[in-house]
């Protein structure tokens, strides 16, 4: 990594406070109240997804790896523009959740979980216990941990073991989302939407790649 200039530096503080400002906007949405019942968008399949509550640990593992480890490592192995388009896909990502969960508010009821194992405590009291059943759609865990698989798969090259490790990683998050029951499948789908064009929307915008026929 080329050493930083000043201007630089403050833009790296910048990009890490709008991550955190990005994850307080979640949370505003998540505690939000509701003059009407938000839609439930649960399908056939989703029906005969049993809870499997020891995916709580990549569950909430996510916000450390993909807001602070993954923008790190962006910088570190990667450069300075890397760096940028990881954090900037991250806060516009939440921006463009944040427009959905305005105008188009979703739930997930909860499932009843019986509490026979350490992981079923720690997936009622602090998942369900903190988190409302309330915008699911587009999912925030999946779209923060795709943008995260996205850089994380541009980085392995230069550190080939810790871009794998994490990327396995994350791609045990998307499931966990609905084994969970904190998510349906078509809440997926859309934060993997999300993800993908807030990232590679960065890229063209902040790092200018030349594409020729």
């Amino acid at each position: 990594m080329a050493k930083l200039s000043g201007k630089e530096k403050r833009n790296v503080y910048l990009v890490f406070l709008g991550i955190i400002l990005a994850f307080i906007s979640y949370e505003i949405f998540n505690k939000a109240t509701y003059s009407y019942q938000p839609l439930i968008m649960k399908g056939w399949l989703d029906e005969k997804i049993p809870v499997i509550s020891i995916f709580v640990i990549p569950y909430l593992s996510f916000h450390l790896l993909a807001a602070l480890v993954v923008p790190l490592l962006s910088l570190k192995i990667g450069n300075y523009k890397a760096f940028l388009v990881n954090g900037i896909a991250i806060i516009a990502g939440q921006i463009c959740l944040d427009v959905a969960y305005f105008f188009f508010q979703t739930q997930v009821p909860r499932t009843p979980v019986p509490g026979n194992s350490p992981f079923d405590w720690v997936l009622v009291h602090l998942v369900y216990g903190n988190d409302q059943p309330l915008n699911g759609f587009p999912s925030n865990h999946v779209t923060w941990s795709v943008i995260s698989i996205i850089a994380l798969w541009r980085l392995r090259s230069r550190s080939p073991k810790t871009s794998w490790i994490l990327i396995t990683w994350f791609l045990l998050i998307l499931p966990a989302t609905v084994f969970l029951h904190q998510h349906y499948l078509i809440d997926i789908y859309g934060g993997i939407f999300v993800a993908f064009s807030t990232y590679w929307s960065c890229v063209f915008l902040i790092e200018k790649p030349k594409i020729g026929l």
